[in-house]
């Protein structure tokens, strides 16, 4: 049987001011690691890609 899921713990003090000056650097992917992105999920895409019409 699973165990069950404990809660997460809050950030307080110095830790949620760095977590939120962390992600207030809003910081956007370059347009190449974009395309790296794409094109490996392109690989694994192809690669579990079959057709359901052959397992029958």
């Amino acid at each position: 049987m699973a165990k069950p899921i404990e809660a997460t713990p809050v950030l307080e003090g110095s830790d949620a001011l760095a977590f939120f000056a962390e992600m207030e650097k809003n910081e956007k992917a370059s347009e190449e690691e974009r395309m790296r992105v794409k094109a490996d999920a392109n690989f694994f895409r192809a690669m579990f890609h079959y057709d359901l019409t052959q397992l029958l």
